[in-house]
């Protein structure tokens, strides 16, 4: 069957599931969403490397981690809400309504001309980009089958690698060479291609019935927000401070309410009995973990080789590359794997294994210099490529097909909230090491990580750094033998079998 076969007018159509598709299918499906996915996992990143520039045109270096902040914190708390919209209204529809959204916050951050309106429009943007990587693996999900899924999770485990590597080396070079704006004008034409491949998809019939759930929604919102905002606080004012504690303990008692709340509405935006699916739940907290171990590496390796070797800000990035292309490159394995055995389980305990190992080797050879370090940063990579797409697959298989929406956003969301832990998580491990082995030096070190004029220093207490260091990579290191031993606790399945089917 030829791609001009597929019923209806267009390459991604529900009729599909039922049977496994053919390499053209994969190819004209896979073209049809991947562009919105992209956009979404880029725009995470690109601004990274851009954030000097940015403070020096607008004048607010104290603030300007909220550039990013702002993205994710819309991000985050969107993802959900679009896995139940689009669950509801269709989730084609639901698509194209987040490419709007965030060309429209594009635009808007593009003409800012004052700090506070740049942070507005970001999160703009967020709302949109929230919704472009849960709805196209949702679209993927109920229009092939089950052991399909596995092969198109793999691929785009593969764009969110590359994304994420490319995104801060993209927004360097367009800050450098044409301007800060651009990082965002380019999302025009590249969020028209989106659309434009948004439209050849065709999703399953909606609901048809849809109620905004408030309670739950505003609690969900609000709850996040403070979760996240403690954790994006922490490093800066301490742990111990009341404000922290205050978010912490707001974010926390009302995440666990949500689900009391959501158990009392027709309509919830987080299906209490998909949270308590046991598949569902080991997965979602796998990805957790995996983001904060993700994020954490392509955090602090830059840091690490910048501090401890001198070496400068963009070489670092590059030495990141090898990693990102480990992880793009088995994390493709793992889909065809999945797709060939139909057993998705095994995929994931292997690749935290090996992730383990490779994080445990990277805190045993940071005396080597930066080429131990590099290869080490690979072995994890290659670990961690097998993560998301098995998770996703899982996940996806034991919601059923009518809550893809829901499931997919779950996983999405844990995937945001790990990342966010896992950099605060590790920064403060950092830093509180290296005062303890050269009490006096943190502050140096710190002004060294946040130095906005993005030149290069190398800290003074080499030593201490590395023994720091130590610490950071060990303790990544048995967060992700933590994921492996959940990996193992997760029900065997097989793809095959028919999906369960859970009441709304």
């Amino acid at each position: 069957m030829s791609i001009d076969n597929v019923p209806s007018q267009s390459v991604l159509s529900p009729a599909s599931s039922t049977a496994q598709i053919t390499a053209t299918q994969f190819i004209g499906i896979f073209v049809a969403v991947a562009p919105s996915m992209f956009l979404g996992s880029l725009d995470q990143t690109i601004v990274a490397t851009a954030l000097p520039v940015i403070a020096g045109q607008l004048g607010n270096f104290s603030n300007i981690a909220w550039v990013i902040t702002a993205y994710l914190l819309a991000a985050t708390v969107a993802a959900p809400i679009y896995g139940r919209v689009g669950d509801s209204i269709g989730r084609e529809t639901a698509l194209l309504g987040a490419l709007f959204l965030f060309i429209c916050g594009s635009i808007a951050c593009g003409i800012a001309t004052e700090f506070d309106a740049l942070i507005a429009a970001r999160a703009l943007q967020g709302l949109g980009g929230g919704g472009l990587m849960t709805l196209s693996q949702a679209l993927i999900g109920q229009s092939v089958s089950p052991r399909d899924r596995g092969r198109f999770q793999g691929w785009f485990g593969a764009i969110f690698a590359l994304s994420s590597t490319l995104g801060p080396l993209l927004g360097g070079l367009l800050s450098e060479h044409v301007g800060w704006r651009w990082i965002f004008w380019i999302n025009l034409p590249f969020g028209l291609v989106a659309a434009v491949a948004a439209l050849r998809v065709k999703s399953d019939p909606a609901e048809g019935r849809f109620s905004f759930d408030f309670p739950g929604t505003i609690l969900f919102a609000a709850s996040t927000v403070a979760l996240l905002l403690a954790l994006g606080f922490g490093p800066a004012l301490g742990w111990a401070s009341a404000r922290v504690i205050l978010l912490l303990f707001a974010g926390c008692v009302g995440l666990a309410f949500v689900l009391h709340v959501e158990r009392h509405v027709s309509t919830p935006l987080l299906s209490p009995d998909l949270l308590e699916q046991p598949v569902v739940w080991r997965a979602a907290l796998c990805v957790l973990l995996f983001a904060a171990t993700l994020f954490a590496g392509l955090v602090q390796v830059p840091i690490l080789l910048e501090l401890a070797y001198g070496i400068s800000p963009s070489t670092s990035g590059l030495l990141l590359i090898p990693l990102t292309l480990a992880q793009a490159s088995v994390s493709t394995w793992a889909g065809i794997h999945m797709s060939t055995t139909g057993r998705p389980r095994n995929p994931l305990i292997w690749g935290l294994a090996v992730a383990s190992f490779g994080f445990a080797s990277l805190a045993a050879t940071l005396n080597y210099g930066p080429v131990a370090i590099a290869a080490s940063s690979i072995l994890f990579g290659l670990g961690l490529g097998t993560t998301m797409p098995a998770a996703q697959t899982l996940a996806q298989w034991a919601g059923g097909k009518s809550r893809l929406g829901v499931t997919t956003a779950t996983l999405t969301f844990s995937r945001s909230v790990g990342g966010v832990i896992g950099t605060a998580a590790t920064s403060a491990i950092l830093l509180a090491a290296i005062n303890h082995y050269a009490p006096g030096s943190a502050a140096s070190v710190q002004a060294t990580i946040e130095n906005v004029n993005g030149t290069t220093q190398q800290a003074a207490h080499v030593d201490a750094v590395l023994y720091a260091f130590r610490w950071v990579f060990g303790a990544i290191a048995l967060c992700t033998s933590g994921a492996m031993l959940l990996a193992v606790s997760i029900p065997a399945i097989n793809l095959a079998d028919p999906e369960p089917s859970l009441e709304t």
